[in-house]
């Protein structure tokens, strides 16, 4: 698993043989080493009569190093790591990379310029550079080493290193209080662990704090989300974090995750200054210094049409399934909007009209239904109808769930797992209250979303509020 660095005015990372701080001891100022005077490798790649003086002045931690022996010519080269991101922080940078499957490789090597390299301390999936100068561009490089040379170089990111990092002092602050996180990738009520499962592309993966977080921007600028996707390259994705409550933040995608794909958050909340809890400062714990991982299955995205009373599932962008449908009748509309599959599914259900609340002199109904598919907590279904055949296809009449063919339903039942998403339009109903279900919080605006930001929002602070209403607020179970 890669792990991450503490982006700090120095290297987080002690040189090998430095010792660790213990965080029970829980020091004042942040691990810290030494940096003597770089000299270049004997890199081929380099021109030769080159100005050395034309090389920017760095001091990086750790010492540089020269290259291993030149390896016969029909030696294979390390394979070449991922490099994923480059966190720039107060006259440092610390590179994150995906190491490679490779047993021949014993290191890592980075460069700010691509002239000069420097051993990385350990294989954990990050590597720093410092003493490096604020407010200039740094073109910075990754490779592997072994017994047989050096791979081609990873890279390079551009990054600047930042004026300061005030949120990660190099003194940490008195009195302070540690703080914790948990992590679940399955964050919006799938019923299951992303730690064990591939889960589908509606999942909305969250951060539990132990306390409540008043510099929420401080947490967000610490967190980064990278996907390696199927090709194997790896990308930023595109999102921002949305805090649900003060002490919870939750990450969604502009869009939903690609599919098939390994989903990196790379954490360096650790020692971070979180902002105070009374008269005591709040600081990320040393555990914070993580990387989660969590992976998607194929992308299943279906869409229910209410005009055309069909539903169309598309598997990984191609079109795979259409199937015919009945929805809400009027005055019991089925909700527009996403809705996020989970573990919540029934082979066998009775609908009944007293459920709903209605005179039985009015209409009574006692149905029962096979192959059910739970959408929302407020009872919205997809299941076989029997008694709905006739109208599948042409027009509206249930209250509120989607009525399917037996063979139809079961394909839903059989095929989808948590985190699969199903997409209405066009049904005539209200759109999915944010509290509603795992796919309610796809549901609200974008631009709302960002106001749940602390650095997206322009006011610097987060909307932790959501929609008034819960499910005891709505009519459960139709059919």
């Amino acid at each position: 698993m890669v792990a991450v660095a503490l982006a700090v005015g120095v290297l987080a990372a002690a040189s090998p043989g430095a010792a660790v701080a213990d965080e029970s001891a829980d020091t004042d100022s942040v691990e810290s080493t030494s940096s003597p005077s770089a000299s270049p490798t004997n890199d081929p790649t380099v021109d030769p009569s080159a100005d050395p003086g034309s090389e920017p002045s760095v001091e990086p931690t750790p010492e540089a190093v020269t290259d291993p022996s030149v390896a016969p010519p029909d030696a294979a080269l390390p394979l070449r790591p991922v490099l994923i991101a480059v966190t720039p922080a107060d006259a440092s940078a610390i590179a994150t990379y995906l190491p490679v499957d490779d047993p021949s490789v014993t290191g890592y090597q980075i460069s700010p310029d691509g002239y000069l390299w420097f051993d990385c301390p350990d294989l954990s999936g990050t590597c720093g550079l410092s003493s490096l100068t604020n407010n200039r561009e740094y073109l910075v490089s990754l490779r592997s080493t072994g017994p047989t040379g050096q791979s081609a170089p990873a890279g390079p990111i551009a990054t600047i290193p930042a004026t300061s990092d005030w949120a990660k002092p190099k003194v940490l602050p008195k009195p302070r209080k540690r703080v914790t996180a948990t992590f679940e990738a399955a964050g919006n009520g799938l019923g299951v662990s992303g730690n064990r499962v591939a889960l589908g592309v509606g999942t909305l993966p969250r951060l539990r704090f132990s306390t409540n977080i008043s510099n929420k921007a401080a947490v967000e600028r610490h967190l980064q989300v990278a996907a390696t996707l199927p090709s194997g390259r790896t990308v930023n994705v595109p999102g921002s974090w949305g805090w649900i409550s003060d002490q919870t933040v939750m990450f969604r995608p502009k869009n939903y995750w690609p599919g098939n794909s390994t989903i990196r958050i790379t954490s360096t909340v650790n020692d971070t200054v979180l902002g105070k809890s009374g008269k005591k400062y709040l600081v990320g714990s040393k555990a914070l210094r993580k990387t989660y991982v969590f992976r998607t299955d194929r992308s299943l995205i279906a869409t229910v049409d209410g005009a055309k009373k069909t539903m169309t599932v598309h598997v990984d962008g191609k079109k795979r399934k259409n199937f015919k449908v009945s929805l809400g009748k009027w005055g019991w509309e089925t909700r527009n909007g996403v809705k996020v599959i989970s573990t919540d599914k029934e082979v066998y259900k009775v609908y009944r009209s007293e459920s709903l609340g209605l005179d039985p002199e009015v209409e009574f109904y006692e149905l029962p239904s096979k192959w059910n598919t739970r959408l929302t907590p407020s009872g919205e279904f997809l299941h076989t109808a029997s008694w709905a055949y006739g109208r599948l296809g042409r027009y509206n009449g249930s209250h509120g769930c989607t009525n399917m063919f037996e063979q139809d339903a079961k394909w839903i039942f059989d095929n989808t797992i948590p985190g699969d998403v199903v997409n209405y339009i066009k049904t005539g109903g209200d759109v999915v209250e944010p509290w509603n279900g795992p796919g309610g919080l796809w549901n609200i605006p974008w631009n709302r979303w960002l106001k749940k930001s602390a650095l997206s929002n322009a006011s610097g602070t987060a909307d932790t509020t959501s929609d008034d209403g819960s499910v005891d607020d709505v009519r459960p179970d139709g059919a």
